[in-house]
């Protein structure tokens, strides 16, 4: 696509280098070992030992297809299993460091696991090729609750929208309207699963401005859906002062703040989805918040 553009443009396509084809090369490296990490958690949760992981889903109300469908997976709880696993497959120690997988032991012993006993989301870039995770804990104790991985030469937080890809290839064209932008992993599977499948959440940071601009991509003008709890409306004035600078006709927010201190899927289990799609059709526009928190 790039050559024949270049062609009907009249140019000459620079050449890659041998170090720049050397960095490619070695990045697709890391993100093969993070697809077959992917896999590895999908086996994993079909598993006895992923026992606990299957009722917490079941719990939440998604069913095997949803699992498969957002490719949930489960990490045992073990500190050097999904290591073993995935140099049995070629991958080096230094790959699975460098990949989020593993992290180096503060006590001089062996790399050990990143993930370990928690519920695995496989976030994805905006190809679709999975490049980091994030974990849930399953047990009250859990520290923290979430877990994702730290920025890597495939993955930097604050530039990745969890179910981009998949979301914006929901919206279609983006002619028009938006992105549905939730708080976390379950809210953005639950909106989902309930058929607002254009659905996608940052990860568990305040939306940054490059997030802002992919959301922008997609469509001019998105709906942010927030809990409806003094938290949320905290994060909904924090997307508006984000979001202000960059404003200009035909590009805008809007947003939803759910009743009764109530998430998307809080919403979803409890009221089902025409009381989500109701939210969705009372939502309102940025200037109208923007009055109401001044004044």
């Amino acid at each position: 696509a790039v050559e024949k553009l270049a062609e009907e443009a009249g140019m000459q396509l620079p050449k890659a280098s041998p170090e720049a084809a050397e960095e490619y090369d070695h990045r697709k490296r890391l993100q093969v070992a993070c697809e077959a990490a992917a896999a590895f958690f999908e086996e994993r949760l079909m598993s006895s030992e992923g026992a606990a992981a299957r009722t917490y889903l079941e719990g939440r109300g998604l069913r095997p297809t949803a699992w498969k469908r957002h490719r949930l997976g489960y990490a045992p709880d073990d500190w050097r299993k999904t290591i073993e696993h995935l140099k049995s497959e070629g991958f080096t120690i230094e790959e699975l460091l460098e990949a989020g997988l593993a992290r180096e032991s503060d006590k001089g012993g062996e790399p050990y696991d990143a993930f370990r006993g928690r519920l695995m989301f496989p976030v994805a870039d905006i190809r679709g090729g999975v490049i980091a995770f994030g974990g849930r804990g399953l047990t009250p104790d859990a520290k923290p609750k979430y877990l994702n991985s730290g920025d890597t030469p495939l993955f930097h937080k604050s530039r990745v929208l969890y179910r981009y890809k998949a979301a914006r290839e929901a919206l279609g064209g983006g002619e028009g309207g938006g992105l549905i932008v939730c708080e976390g992993y379950m809210d953005a599977i639950a909106l989902t699963e309930a058929g607002f499948g254009t659905a996608v959440a940052p990860l568990g940071t305040a939306l940054t401005e490059d997030q802002l601009g992919l959301i922008w991509k997609a469509g001019p003008e998105p709906t942010f859906c927030f809990d409806g709890d003094r938290a949320g409306l905290g994060a909904a004035y924090r997307a508006i002062d984000r979001a202000l600078p960059h404003v200009e006709p035909g590009r805008s927010l809007f947003f939803v703040l759910l009743p009764d201190g109530m998430d998307p899927d809080d919403l979803i289990r409890a009221r089902g989805p025409g009381a989500m799609a109701d939210a969705l059709e009372k939502k309102i526009a940025l200037s109208e918040l923007l009055w109401m928190r001044e004044r």
